[in-house]
């Protein structure tokens, strides 16, 4: 029996948790804003220029943000959250081709963490893209989209979610599975030895 018992410790001990789920930390589909030329949709800053909420067949359900206004010089979209240390947080968005014409230049950026997208063609159907952040401090950390246009046509973005979790950490290496099976035939050895 302490055979039992103290190998099912040795095994919890060795897997650990299985996975972590992740916790949403912020989502939009910008269907709560007001459309319009030149809005900055609810909750976010605009700087450096303008951009478009708007709706209709180039968004993927409701509202979405033309990322180039119109005041032909395209603006800076950035929210910002207070973030832990050492947590993994993830940015998923969708984001498509203008489909008016022409290609877009976008860099998005998530604290430190930057994606970049050059030529994005303007037939570039949404697609969902993330980026990874682990802060090394607590603190107040930004995501943005920055479309380099100014012909008032940029590309369009959609869905934005901020998720956080350590999911990679937890997660069984291939190593600790290997030690796991071994620790679950020495117990089956062992019970088979005293049957």
């Amino acid at each position: 029996m302490k055979t039992k018992i103290l190998g099912l410790l040795v095994v919890g001990l060795l897997v650990g948790p299985i996975a972590a789920s992740a916790a949403t930390v912020f989502s939009d589909n910008f269907n709560a804003s007001a459309s319009g030329l030149n809005v900055a949709p609810t909750g976010w800053t605009v700087t450096d220029g303008t951009v478009d909420v708007v709706s209709g067949g180039f968004c993927v359900s409701g509202f979405c943000v033309d990322l180039d206004g119109s005041t032909s010089n395209a603006g800076v979209l950035s929210r910002s959250f207070s973030l832990v240390s050492g947590l993994e947080y993830l940015l998923s968005f969708d984001l498509s081709g203008n489909q008016r014409g022409g290609s877009d230049n976008v860099v998005v950026t998530f604290g430190t963490a930057t994606l970049s997208f050059t030529g994005l063609a303007a037939s570039a159907p949404y697609a969902r893209y993330s980026l990874e952040f682990t802060p090394s401090s607590d603190g107040t950390f930004s995501i943005s989209f920055a479309n380099a246009g100014g012909d008032n046509v940029g590309a369009l973005l959609d869905n934005v979610v901020v998720t956080s979790g350590d999911a990679v950490s937890e997660v069984p290496e291939p190593g600790t599975l290997a030690l796991l099976g071994l620790g679950l035939a020495g117990l089956g050895l062992s019970r088979r030895r005293k049957a």
